[in-house]
């Protein structure tokens, strides 16, 4: 067996992934496949409402077509820092309810 890669995260501040600009799922628009590096700082928060509470998401903006990509996977670490109280003040709403009122 072979450890491809540790899964340390180390420094949140330091974190980045590649994020590609695709269609998600059926509710979603197609994007223009751009192979985009998201860095910490690229992050916004936003939000669907479930049937009970709101549900809170990373996600960027492609800067060629103006998309949002959810942004899947963000280690532990980095989702703490992020998470604040202020960031899900100013959370975005993505248009998404499964509410029945």
């Amino acid at each position: 067996m072979e450890v491809v890669k540790d899964g340390k995260v180390g420094d949140p501040d330091n974190w980045k992934a590649e994020v590609i600009c695709e269609k998600k799922d059926k509710f979603d628009r197609d994007g223009c496949s751009a192979v985009l590096s998201v860095t910490v700082n690229d992050l916004v928060m936003m939000y669907w409402h479930g049937t009970h509470f709101r549900h809170n998401y990373t996600a960027i903006m492609c800067p060629c077509c103006g998309k949002w990509n959810r942004v899947r996977d963000v280690p532990q670490p980095v989702w703490q820092k992020f998470n604040t109280f202020n960031n899900r003040e100013k959370a975005i709403f993505d248009g998404f309810s499964e509410s029945i009122y």
